[in-house]
């Protein structure tokens, strides 16, 4: 594999926040990597002005209560909506990123838990995406590994704010993996 195209990886990888590391001529790629400023400003702190707001509904003086009662409730449903939707976007990414990858010499090693599997040209069928949208302007894209046998192996899954954006880099993922285990050659 070319430099350039593993400059490339390490660059797409590093934007995604998806953790990776090289040991002896390996790429190894695993979890998505916790990013706090994330989790604090669209988790922690909408949640923290969602309990607020609730908060002072209940307990708020009557004729503040009457003046406000729809930007109130408005804030207790944008922000209970952005915390939890932010944290279940945070969850998808950890979850479908938990397993180790290791690209080796025309190879691909997928490491769960329990198993080990090896994967070249001969045992790769070819590579397949989806993306689907998750929220308003929040595109959701998974790429898989196809074996011969016609099995599907999750292999990262990321998303970005437009659906171009997520088409295109799971497009340069599929070429890249196609020539790292050389599966049209």
């Amino acid at each position: 594999m070319q430099s350039s195209d593993t400059f490339l990886l390490e660059s797409k990888l590093k934007r995604l926040k998806i953790s990776f590391s090289k040991e002896n001529g390996k790429i190894m790629i695993s979890q998505a990597k916790r990013d706090y400023v994330i989790l604090i400003g669209l988790v922690f702190f909408p949640l923290l002005f969602g309990i607020c707001a609730t908060v002072f509904l209940i307990v708020g003086d009557g004729e503040i209560y009457l003046q406000h009662f729809k930007k109130i409730i408005f804030f207790i449903v944008f922000f209970y909506t952005l915390g939890i939707g932010s944290l279940f976007r945070i969850l998808i990414k950890h979850k479908e990123n938990k397993d180790i990858k290791i690209l080796g010499y025309k190879e691909i090693i997928l490491k769960t838990k329990e198993t080990s599997t090896r994967f070249d040209a001969h045992t790769i069928d070819f590579f397949d995406y989806t993306v689907e949208k998750m929220e308003e302007e929040v595109y959701h894209g998974t790429l898989y590994l196809i074996d011969t046998n016609q099995n599907e192996h999750l292999l990262m899954g990321f998303d970005a704010e437009t659906e171009q954006y997520v088409t295109d880099d799971l497009q340069w993922f599929v070429n890249y993996f196609e020539q790292h285990v050389q599966l049209n050659s």
